[in-house]
């Protein structure tokens, strides 16, 4: 099976889910509030900007409620609002989700009596965050009263977001990019303002990690586009960044002459390749930026095996965007190519790269795109 087919068979499922309205299923979101009789509590969406009002229920005197909503195959994200206050959660097409809380404090106060691991994990980050948000509140508050300075506040107030970083990307966003929660955590906020930033050194990566998930496994999501955008910028500023901190260096890189971005990126035995030591060599290169992660990589892996054994003369460069090394080194351990690991997707950027797989040919100083590797031999 060539790419161009089996990009038709992976979008065969998305394309009649359009046809049919989108409609995969429904979530449920059920339960008990108590101390609410007479309050309204509120179904809101979260994946745009502004929250958007989906569905409300006057809650009786035995506060119980329950909504069901269009599902898909991708994690969307809602809340509970019921005032000022609210429980926010995920769900897909598969989601039963069934929680107790008080209307008297409705964050700190709710439970779940049933769902699955990323609304657990939801939970967990929103307590983390409300945690941090708390200890900066009193910060700000000493430095308006004048306890501390200005310097020693923002220095405090620095380290509070670091930690808390710290501890979103250990736990969720590095541990498994393709979860809700990494996506959840991502764009965790403090007052109109986000922990991660494109614009903040060091983001780059959790940026890149979520945004190439994401980007495999739910591309049909709404989302998905802006996060990729993000994603890029990111990476993109922080390029931007390294290259102004070593002025020399880049003035002797712009007056060079190449026909093609490099690559430099190591392999599974931790050796350093480069993409344009190979294409001195004098061969047709195939460089082949993939996901062993995504469920096309097996069909892909497959069409990359019979191409090189069938011209043994071609060299394949493989570069992996998965931010998980273990799955790559253990997805690529016997492949009879280059395969590099991409962490700060530095070269999907140079080759901008705008969805996986994708490919080109090098022969000589002539880069080619490719829309299937075996254009290569065209």
């Amino acid at each position: 099976m060539n790419m161009k087919t089996l990009r038709l068979v992976l979008l065969l499922p998305f394309l009649l889910a359009s046809c049919s309205g989108g409609k995969s299923g429904e979530f449920i979101a059920e339960g008990t509030i108590t101390d609410a009789s007479g309050q309204v509590l509120y179904l809101e969406s979260t994946d745009t900007d502004e929250p958007q009002a989906l569905d409300s229920v006057t809650l009786d005197k035995a506060g119980h409620f329950s909504f069901r909503r269009e599902g898909h195959s991708y994690p969307s994200f809602f809340r509970l609002r019921l005032g000022e206050s609210f429980i926010p959660f995920t769900a897909d097409s598969t989601t039963r989700l069934s929680l107790s809380a008080s209307g008297k404090d409705l964050f700190s106060s709710y439970k779940i009596k049933s769902g699955d691991k990323a609304n657990e994990q939801i939970r967990e980050i929103t307590l983390l965050r409300s945690a941090t948000d708390k200890k900066i509140e009193g910060i700000i508050s000493a430095l308006e009263a004048g306890t501390i300075s200005q310097a020693s506040a923002l220095s405090s107030i620095d380290s509070l977001s670091s930690k808390l970083k710290e501890a979103l990307t250990d736990r969720y966003i590095y541990s498994d990019p393709r979860s809700p929660a990494a996506y959840f955590a991502l764009f965790q906020s403090y007052k109109g303002g986000t922990y991660f930033s494109v614009d903040s050194p060091g983001d780059d990566r959790a940026f890149a990690a979520v945004g190439t998930a994401y980007e495999a496994f739910y591309p049909n999501a709404p989302y998905t586009p802006l996060l990729k955008q993000a994603a890029l910028r990111s990476v993109a500023l922080a390029r931007a960044r390294r290259q102004a901190s070593q002025p020399d260096s880049l003035a002797t890189r712009q007056v060079e002459a190449v026909a093609f971005p490099e690559i430099q990126l190591k392999d599974q035995q931790g050796q350093l390749r480069s993409l344009r030591a190979e294409v001195a060599k004098g061969r047709p290169v195939l460089v082949s930026f993939t996901s062993y992660a995504a469920a096309w990589s097996p069909a892909l892996v497959a069409e990359l095996r019979r191409l090189q054994s069938s011209h043994p003369d071609l060299l394949i460069f493989e570069v992996s965007l998965d931010q998980d090394a273990y799955l790559w080194k253990n997805a690529s351990r016997s492949l009879p190519w280059i395969s590099t690991q991409d962490l700060s997707r530095e070269a999907a950027v140079d080759y901008n790269v705008q969805s996986l797989p994708s490919f080109f040919s090098i022969r000589g100083t002539e880069l080619r795109r490719l829309d299937e590797p075996a254009d290569i031999l065209r």
